[in-house]
C-alpha cells in the first residue's frame, strides 16, 4: 500500500522485527547463527564464523497455510436466548479470540507484543498483591519494589516502535483512511454495539422494530502499550478490548491476547441509522424526529400510561467491520456527517 518502515526494533533476546516496504520481517538468533523471515514470507538461515567473513545462507520459500486451516478459522457470532418476553432473535456482536485473528506475516511481531503485555500485566498484579499483604508480612514489600521496577522497565523499554515513511503518491490514500477513523474517535459520543434483538410489540420499544445493547467507547489518537508510532492512530477501548487502527493494519487487544489484521482481510460497511435516544443527546448529532416512550398503532402517545414522555430520534453513523477469522464489530458514532469510504 506504499507504506514503508525504516526501523529495526531490538526486542532483546536476539529477536528483531524488521519492517520494510515488502512487509514485516523478523529475525532471531545468536552471534554466528540467525534465522530470518523476510517481508516476502521466505525463511532465511544464516550461519557464519565471526571474524572470518565466512558464512552460509539458505533460503526457503513461503509456507502457505492449507485450505483446511483457513476453513477452521471461520467464525460465527453466537446467538442467545431472548432477553425478555417482548424480544426474540437476540444476537451477540462479539469478536473472536484475538489470537485467532492474525493475517499472514504478522505472527512474530504479535508474539513479542504478547510477551511485553503479559510481563507488564503480571508484574503489575504482583506488585499490588505483594504491597497489600506486605503491611502484614514486611518481607513482601521488597518483592513489591522489585516487581514495580520490572514493571516500569517493561513499560519504558519494552515498547515496539513503528516508524512510518509513506510514499507521496500514497499519502492521500493513507490520510483518507486514518482521518476518517480519527474523526470517528473525535465524536462527542462513540459506542460499541454488543447485542441486537427483534421486537414483538413495538408499543413498549417506542415504536422501534429492533433494540440494541451498546457500551461506551473510550477513544484516543495515541496507541496503547506496547506500541509507539510516529503517526496518529485511532484507538477505541470498550471494557477489556481495544481496537487500534494504524495506516496499514488493525490491532485487536484483549487483555494479554493480541491479534492483527491487514485491511485487505477486513470487510467494511457504513451507513446512517435512526436511534431512539433515551440518554443525553450528543451535541454533534442530528435530531430528526420525536417519538413516545409508549406508542399506539398510529405512532402517537398511548394515553393509558401516565409517565409517557417524548423521546428524541437521532441520526447516528454506524461502521461495521468483519473478517473470516472472527472480527465482528459494530461502532456507532454521534456525528452522521462523517463519510467512510
Amino acid at each position: 500500500m506504499g507504506v514503508r518502515f525504516r526501523k529495526s526494533i531490538n526486542l532483546g533476546g536476539g529477536f528483531r522485527v524488521n519492517l520494510s516496504k515488502t512487509g514485516i520481517g523478523y529475525s532471531w538468533g545468536i552471534k554466528g547463527y540467525r534465522v530470518t523471515k523476510t517481508g516476502k514470507g521466505t525463511t532465511r538461515t544464516t550461519v557464519s564464523i565471526p571474524g572470518t567473513g565466512i558464512s552460509y545462507v539458505h533460503e526457503n520459500g513461503k509456507n502457505n497455510k492449507s485450505i483446511e486451516s483457513k476453513q477452521k478459522s471461520q467464525f460465527s457470532p453466537p446467538a442467545t436466548s431472548p432477553i425478555d418476553k417482548n424480544h426474540y432473535g437476540t444476537t451477540d456482536i462479539t469478536n473472536n479470540v484475538a489470537s485467532e485473528m492474525v493475517s499472514d506475516g504478522l505472527e512474530d511481531i504479535l508474539s513479542a507484543a504478547r510477551k511485553a503485555i503479559k510481563i507488564y500485566n503480571n508484574t503489575l498484579i504482583g506488585f499490588i498483591v505483594t504491597l497489600f499483604f506486605g503491611f502484614a508480612f514486611p518481607p513482601l514489600l521488597l518483592i513489591s519494589i522489585i516487581l514495580l521496577g520490572i514493571n516500569i522497565y517493561v513499560r519504558t523499554k519494552g515498547t515496539i516502535e513503528l516508524e512510518y515513511n509513506i510514499d507521496p503518491d500514497q499519502q492521500a490514500i493513507v490520510d483518507q483512511r486514518m482521518n476518517q477513523m480519527i474523526k470517528i474517535a473525535s465524536c462527542a459520543k462513540v459506542w460499541r454495539i454488543v447485542q441486537t434483538s427483534n421486537v414483538i410489540d413495538r408499543k413498549y420499544s417506542s415504536g422501534a422494530n429492533e433494540t440494541i445493547s451498546r457500551k461506551n467507547c473510550r477513544t484516543a489518537t495515541q496507541p496503547p502499550f506496547p506500541f509507539k508510532t510516529n503517526v496518529n492512530a485511532a484507538v477505541f477501548k470498550t471494557g477489556k478490548e481495544t481496537l487500534l487502527f494504524l495506516p496499514d493494519k488493525l490491532f485487536i487487544i484483549q487483555g494479554d491476547q493480541i491479534g492483527a489484521l491487514n485491511y485487505n482481510d477486513i470487510s467494511c460497511s457504513n451507513n446512517t441509522t435512526k436511534f431512539i435516544e433515551r440518554e443525553i443527546v450528543p451535541q454533534d448529532t442530528q435530531v430528526i424526529g420525536q417519538t413516545w416512550k409508549y406508542v399506539n398503532k398510529s405512532g402517537g402517545p398511548d394515553k393509558r400510561f401516565k409517565d409517557n414522555c417524548q423521546i428524541p430520534i437521532c441520526l447516528y453513523g454506524e461502521l461495521k467491520l468483519s473478517s473470516a477469522s472472527g472480527l465482528n464489530t459494530t461502532i456507532m458514532y454521534s456525528n452522521p456527517s462523517i463519510d467512510i469510504q
